[in-house]
């Protein structure tokens, strides 16, 4: 359901894109009247999510998975993406991309390449709006002071779940780095980006059965299902079938506690 609801609002921003387009004119298509203009405009920028969006959610998945920087990935994505977008969008303006001039075709790829990463990166902002806000939430403000004698003594929940929405209802399986990010991963397969440092949230993190296992992954122990060894190489099978990969300056200690 929500990610009907999420397809639904991306959807919808592409058709206040293409309006804007419209009005705009971009390209030289400002000399055909605004109708014309948004005829055009509104198919090719559905045309052009129905090509970017899953290629830019692939290079999305491929990218945590072999750890690469992920807006680098995103952006190249846009570029490779853009290859049929082009032809898909010469035929909606009514050419024949097999016989149009090559610089003409060219400029056209530019063109759409540009318009891609622009609406790319429109994306990732509304993405990295979404998170929560980073101020500490009420439980985190009070101190042991303000509590009750019989509550004071009792461990306080760690500051971190402060930063999740209520609905995720503290559970958490593994946080991953992204860029200046973190993704906060759950078993259902549920993730969130925040804005702060892996040593920030491993410290909030202390009071939780967790381990940084990686230079970029920290994982809850009750989220781990199996280890599995390549080699010199270990990895922590997850649930939601998440795989962290495990440093191996950090083999021995895991080891020695029982993770591996």
């Amino acid at each position: 359901m929500r990610q009907v609801r999420e397809l639904v609002i991306e959807v919808a921003i592409m058709i206040v894109i293409g309006v804007l387009l419209a009005a705009l004119g971009p390209f030289g298509s400002f000399e055909e009247s605004f109708a014309a203009r948004l005829a055009y405009w509104l198919p090719a920028v559905l045309v052009g999510y129905a090509i970017f969006r899953p290629t830019t959610l692939l290079a999305d998945r491929l990218s945590r998975l072999l750890h690469l920087p992920r807006t680098a990935a995103m952006y190249a994505a846009s570029l490779v993406a853009a290859v049929p977008a082009t032809i898909a969008i010469a035929t909606l303006g009514g050419f024949k991309p097999l016989r149009m001039a090559p610089d003409s075709l060219f400029q056209l790829y530019l063109n759409v390449a540009l318009l891609g990463l622009v609406i790319g990166t429109v994306f990732l902002l509304i993405e990295a709006g979404r998170m929560p806000a980073l101020t500490p939430g009420p439980a985190a403000a009070a101190t042991a002071s303000e509590l009750p004698p019989e509550v004071s003594t009792a461990p306080a929940e760690p500051d971190f779940f402060d930063r999740l929405p209520p609905d995720w209802n503290g559970e958490l399986t593994a946080l991953e780095m992204e860029d200046h990010y973190l993704r906060a991963h759950r078993a259902d397969g549920r993730s969130l980006l925040l804005l702060m440092r892996m040593a920030d949230a491993e410290r909030e993190l202390a009071a939780v059965d967790g381990r940084r296992v990686h230079r970029s992954w920290w994982v809850a122990r009750g989220a781990v299902r199996r280890a599995a060894r390549s080699g010199r190489n270990w990895a922590l099978h997850l649930e939601g079938g998440l795989i962290a990969p495990v440093a191996r300056d950090r083999v021995g200690a895991l080891r020695q506690d029982g993770w591996l």
